[in-house]
């Protein structure tokens, strides 16, 4: 048994597998309320009777919430801590899931899935910091267990929702199911917490009075052009894979293929996240040519719409896979906010700031995508969009992935200690 002198807490084999555990199991818990509504919106519009402005409504809360809640999470965590920061977030989660499956009120049912997303919103930024502070001799370990189990907590409930609602014949058991990976991970993350194995960031800072003197100076995250284009990856890879959920098997019907080859032709594009859930952050975390590979990403974005506009319907799978490659860039850009910054308060600012600029992105997207279709009656203008966001998204990924950090660039030039020097 051992204890981490700057975070204290206690590590011992048996406490870092269940740290691990805390980690994949919070992570999977970020994605289902969301991801989990697709298959059976059908049942939940019938159900509560729904105009098409409601149900449009649903579908685009979670960017939205994603947006604005994250501003809170920073603050959250100064204020409470690591441990109810995410406790907080489980339970929301738990809350928002749990109840909005038996209210019979369409407006109940939405203010307890924005209950849901805000918790889920608030883990999406503080977690990285879990990663951080908790597996700092295992950068890569946390980083791939965090981007795989978000895919996990993404496609799982959208492959196994409407199958469990069918078979409980209720839309109502598929969507309140999803509650067991929050309930789960509240309950491990404190046996954890009581077992002693839990950070606290704010220790460091703190202790004997020295917060300034292992600090220097910092200005705004929003000051740092590594910051800002991290940002601008984060929101357009985000862009990409709303666009792709909500319109990819449209597009396929449109070009003469059945729903379900159309909906097969979603599920490759979505698979994808599992191989770059692995392999991504491998790539980022070890510094292996991050800049080529992110440009990678982009120019198979690219070729997906090229082919989904010139010839959708010859080689509809190659084209999926072409757009499950780009999607890599997902747990890509998860990855960078953790390997290009050092300070545990600057991963958390900048995590809060990527991501909540880069929802506001990734909920316009969509929105302009459907605006581009109504305005020139077909897919050419709109697939033309993406593929102009993917060129941008591949331009933002060169410059994210860059040498240096965030730290660099925030700490104050002539502050006291601010020389730039690495930890």
């Amino acid at each position: 048994m051992t204890t981490s002198p700057e975070l204290g807490f206690r590590r011992s084999r048996g406490l870092d597998v269940l740290a691990l555990a805390c980690l994949v199991l919070i992570a999977a818990s970020l994605r289902p309320a969301a991801s989990s509504l697709g298959p059976v919106l059908a049942e939940v519009s019938d159900g509560f009777s729904l105009a098409e402005w409601q149900t449009g409504l649903l579908t685009a809360l979670p960017g939205l919430v994603f947006a604005i809640c994250g501003i809170i999470a920073v603050p959250l965590l100064k204020r409470l801590g690591l441990f109810a920061s995410l406790a907080l977030s489980c339970s929301l989660i738990v809350l928002g899931v749990g109840l909005r499956a038996v209210v019979g009120e369409w407006t109940f049912f939405a203010l307890l899935t924005v209950l849901a997303l805000a918790g889920m919103s608030i883990g999406n930024v503080i977690l990285p910091v879990y990663v951080k502070t908790r597996f700092p001799h295992r950068p890569t370990l946390g980083a791939t267990t965090f981007t795989v189990s978000l895919g996990l907590g993404s496609m799982l409930p959208s492959l196994f929702t409407a199958p469990i609602a069918e078979s409980f014949g209720s839309w109502r058991f598929g969507l309140g199911f999803w509650l067991l990976i929050p309930a789960s991970a509240l309950i491990t993350w404190t046996a954890l917490r009581l077992l002693g194995s839990v950070p606290d960031p704010g220790r460091k800072r703190t202790e004997a009075g020295e917060e300034s003197k292992d600090e220097p100076p910092r200005r705004s995250v929003f000051t740092s052009p590594k910051a800002r284009y991290m940002a601008m990856f984060f929101g357009l890879q985000s862009a990409n894979a709303y666009v792709q959920f909500g319109w990819v098997p449209q597009i396929y019907r449109d070009a003469g293929l059945d729903p379900f080859l159309a909906g097969i032709m979603l599920t490759i594009v979505t698979f994808g996240g599992l191989p770059g859930g692995f392999l991504a952050p491998q790539i980022i975390v070890r510094n292996i040519a991050p800049r080529a590979f992110l440009v990678s990403f982009a120019v198979s974005a690219v070729a997906g719409y090229l082919g989904l506009l010139l010839a959708p319907d010859t080689l509809p799978a190659l084209w999926a896979v072409f757009l499950a490659y780009g999607g890599f860039a997902f747990p890509a850009a998860l990855a960078l906010i953790t390997s290009r910054t050092r300070n545990v308060s600057v991963t958390a600012s900048t995590s809060a700031f990527v991501q909540s600029t880069g929802y506001v992105l990734a909920a316009v997207g969509p929105l302009v995508v459907g605006g581009l279709l109504g305005w020139s009656g077909g897919w050419s203008v709109p697939l033309m969009f993406m593929v102009a966001v993917s060129a941008l998204m591949g331009i933002s990924g060169w410059a994210s992935a860059g040498p240096g950090s965030v730290d660099d660039e925030l700490e104050s030039h002539g502050g006291p200690g601010g020389t730039g020097a690495r930890d």
